[in-house]
């Protein structure tokens, strides 16, 4: 993906330089591809899991020892200490007699204008109230729900792509749709000026006429402009320049899918990655729980210090090098319930992290239902339109022939192609609603892209850490769905079915 991406975008910086107004040919899956590769979103998510792989590494390695140095150096002064450094130099003059009459010692008074004090300490934790283990847990539920978040913002940058990519298609449509009229207005425009230069017909009509076409022309500009930004916004998204332009190298078409609600449903439930990374959501929370709880605990430490104290940076003149080696325990018999209430605190967090789950049940439910519901609307509307767009479209071809012959009044003529516009507006909105639900009943039932949410949970609960898991579990090639709506793995043997083309729907497909 990397090199294609690589060499995608090469092409066109070299092709830009070369021909700046030659069109990039891209595909559906070649966007989504530079979109997975590109995309900001996915780009964050992945410094997310980097972050909590680093979380992880980092809990672990607090069981393990820890070597510091304490150090300090101060200049010793004041008033007593100069009256006690003066008494030093007098009782010295002394003889020892006379000192031990007065029971003077001379270490009292200390010759020296420094202190510099060196201790360092190897402390290795023994048992810390399950405070050590409850973050290693906490990291790797954490690991684990970074992995599934990921995976999951894949598979809403790939829906992001797939919608800005029909909508591109939708708007060449609509194009198409508005030139058609503009072609079939001024066709007849030149029927009416015929027609009236004759003498057949009044002015009115070519005013009429007239007017139509501007009020298209304006349409068909309106049209031209949402191309553009529909071309931009998709650029945008699978990280290209956004004036880059692309000829788009598929069409809005359609493929019957035949699953039943409740088996999106089930398979949603199952793999939707956002759903499992909740539930370890709740496990973190419980892990942090534990983790608190051990400040009811005492902690047991392993220490070996050493230490000297001199006027020098690293001396012992002041005090003799030394030594200690044993345990060190430490428990905070009260803290001023500051303990229950971090444990309250985190208990809170994990309420919270199961309304949280089962909201996003709810959200997955109402995902599938209404992408599902939608999904068969557009189905039936397809069939509908299409029959709309012949009749439509026969309707305007015996408005033309009876206007021609003087039959009728140029009104007919303008309403039969107003309604044949709409006929053909509605059939695409109906195409490009089927498509654009499809990909977000994909989106809603969790259709993996590189890993499987359901075989990654798996592994995780047989034992398995995040780089095992993420090996088992990754999909190569990804999974889609088939030409029937079922879901398949894809191997790079398979022949992928076409998209049935308008042609295929509307046998005699006049646009």
């Amino acid at each position: 993906m990397k090199i294609f991406s690589l060499a995608m975008i090469a092409a066109i910086i070299f092709t830009g330089a070369a021909n700046a107004e030659e069109n990039l040919t891209i595909t559906l899956e070649e966007a989504i591809s530079l979109a997975l590769e590109n995309n900001r979103l996915i780009e964050q998510a992945q410094e997310d899991r980097e972050s909590a792989r680093l979380e992880l590494s980092a809990a672990r390695k607090s069981f393990g020892p820890t070597l510091s140095w304490d150090s300090s150096s101060m200049r010793i002064g004041g008033r007593n200490y100069h009256q006690e450094r003066e008494a030093r130099y007098r009782y010295r003059a002394m003889s020892k007699e006379e000192r031990r009459e007065r029971d003077i010692n001379l270490a009292d008074y200390p010759p020296y204008k420094s202190s510099n004090a060196n201790t360092v300490t190897l402390s290795i934790p023994l048992y810390t109230g399950g405070q050590l283990e409850g973050q290693i847990k906490s990291a790797d539920f954490g690991l684990t729900y970074a992995d599934l978040s990921l995976e999951n913002t894949r598979q809403a940058v790939k829906l992001q792509t797939a919608q800005a990519y029909y909508s591109v298609l939708q708007c060449k449509n609509l194009i198409k749709v508005h030139q058609e009229e503009l072609n079939n207005l001024n066709e007849h425009l030149r029927v009416v000026q015929i027609q009236y230069d004759v003498g057949n017909v009044a002015m009115s009509d070519v005013i009429e006429t007239k007017v139509q076409i501007a009020d298209s022309r304006q349409e068909f500009n309106t049209v031209r402009g949402d191309y553009e930004n529909a071309v931009a916004t998709l650029n945008n998204i699978i990280g290209l320049p956004i004036d880059t332009p692309l000829a788009l190298n598929d069409n809005l078409g359609y493929l019957p899918h035949e699953q039943s609600e409740i088996e999106c449903l089930e398979y949603a439930l199952e793999h939707r990655p956002d759903e499992i990374a909740a539930i370890y959501e709740i496990k973190r929370a419980e892990a942090q729980i534990n983790a608190a709880k051990s400040g009811f605990r005492p902690s047991v430490s392993a220490i070996i210090q050493g230490s000297m104290t001199g006027e020098g940076a690293f001396k012992a003149d002041q005090t003799k090098e030394n030594w200690a080696a044993g345990i060190h325990l430490e428990w905070d018999i009260f803290d001023n319930n500051v303990t229950s209430t971090r444990v309250e605190q985190a208990k809170s967090a994990q309420r919270k992290a199961e309304s949280l789950a089962r909201e996003n049940l709810e959200t997955i439910r109402l995902e599938v239902h209404n992408a599902y519901t939608n999904l068969k609307i557009a189905e039936e509307n397809i069939k509908i339109t299409s029959e709309a767009v012949e009749e439509a479209r026969e309707k305007f071809l015996i408005a033309q022939v009876r206007y021609e012959e003087g039959e009728d009044t140029n009104l007919p003529v303008m309403d039969a192609q107003e309604k044949l516009t709409t006929a053909q507006i509605n059939y695409y909105d109906a195409i490009y609603s089927y498509n654009m639900n499809k990909a977000q009943l994909e989106k809603a039932m969790g259709i993996p892209i590189e890993i499987d949410a359901a075989i990654y949970s798996d592994a995780v609960e047989n034992g398995k850490n995040a780089t095992k898991a993420l090996e088992k579990s990754v999909v190569a090639p990804s999974t889609i769905l088939d030409e029937r709506g079922k879901v398949k793995k894809r191997s790079e043997e398979d022949i992928q079915p076409e998209r049935k083309s308008e042609a295929e729907i509307l046998s005699d497909e006049p646009f």
